[in-house]
């Protein structure tokens, strides 16, 4: 069951109703889904909506009094597995663009991270992705946005991962460096194991790219190497 929260902003207080569900029949998600992140991290629009019809993906949502959708996280659920670990993966999170910066994201990801763990308290966490708040780049503008939403998960209670990442594209282009986040359900750390398999996971299972495949074999070993270095958190 979703709940309320007051939020002033430039049209004036606005009831927040945090987190329902959705399903794929709703689609006024979709326009902030393709506003907010470029082709190259939108998986196709098809295959979301047939993983929100068989479970594999979550949709949350939070609308004001009106009905108005302010802002939505399309999650992946990780479920049990053979010996693999159980995780999701908040893979899309966006506040419709005027709404911007008035705390909606922040209200919506809290609730939304606790509402799971009622849920699947006996996974790992909630994983995320973000673009790498350590790449070099010449537009200063990137660099804050990435800035801003690591900051923006960070105060919603995730915990920065430091082991080297990188995601692969939906569009074909080069792999884009990444940042692992992680809020955990119960243990405050992970093992060497589990964030390795974890990783590897997401890969084959969240971007169905073989074990074999060549982009996987190679971030794995820098994972390996990394991790044997002492690099998880």
């Amino acid at each position: 069951m979703s709940e309320t929260a007051i939020i002033e902003t430039p049209e004036g207080p606005l009831t927040l109703h945090v987190c329902k569900d959705g399903n794929a029949t709703n689609t006024d998600w979709v326009p902030i889904y393709e506003e907010s992140f470029p082709p190259e991290q939108r998986q196709p629009l098809d295959e979301l909506k047939q993983q929100l019809s068989s479970g594999q993906m979550e949709l949350d949502e939070t609308r004001d009094q009106n009905g108005r959708i302010l802002c939505m996280t399309v999650s992946e659920i990780f479920g049990p597995k053979n010996n693999e670990p159980s995780f999701i993966l908040a893979c899309y999170t966006a506040v419709t663009p005027k709404m911007r910066g008035l705390g909606i994201g922040s209200v919506h990801r809290r609730k939304m991270e606790y509402l799971l763990k009622d849920e699947y308290g006996s996974y790992l966490g909630v994983f995320g992705e973000i673009e790498s708040t350590k790449q070099k780049t010449d537009d200063p503008q990137l660099a804050q946005t990435r800035i801003r939403r690591k900051n923006f998960f960070l105060k919603c209670g995730l915990i920065p991962l430091d082991v080297p990442y990188r995601f692969p594209s939906y569009d074909g282009t080069e792999p884009l460096e990444g940042e692992l986040l992680w809020f955990p359900f119960g243990q405050d750390k992970l093992t060497a194991d589990e964030l390795e398999r974890v990783v590897l996971r997401i890969y084959t299972d969240g971007y169905t790219l073989s074990a074999d495949d060549a982009f996987v074999q190679k971030e794995m070993e820098i994972i390996r190497k990394a991790i044997r270095d002492g690099a998880p958190a």
